[in-house]
């Protein structure tokens, strides 16, 4: 009887894990749709082709890549004082 309440109960939890997973799923691709949707529109890129948009987010991110470089080496280490 034990053994049968056990394993009824690492079943539902299996169930509850599985259901948690497909949520999961669910919110990553709604969160990438929402995301995508206003990068294309901050950026025009609407009526862009696939291709054409795959340049820009590369261009896009060579530039950020660059940029992040160059801050980082001219800032000091980030110290806060104690003052």
């Amino acid at each position: 009887m034990m053994a049968r309440d056990t394993q009824s109960k690492i079943l539902t939890i299996d169930e509850q894990i599985k259901k948690l997973k497909e949520k999961r799923t669910r919110e990553i691709a709604k969160l990438e749709r929402y995301t995508g949707k206003k990068f294309l529109s901050k950026f025009n890129l609407e009526e862009k082709s696939s291709e054409e948009i795959n340049v820009f987010i590369d261009r896009l991110y060579e530039f950020t890549k660059e940029n992040l470089k160059e801050d980082s080496a001219g800032d000091p280490p980030n110290e806060q004082s104690n003052k």
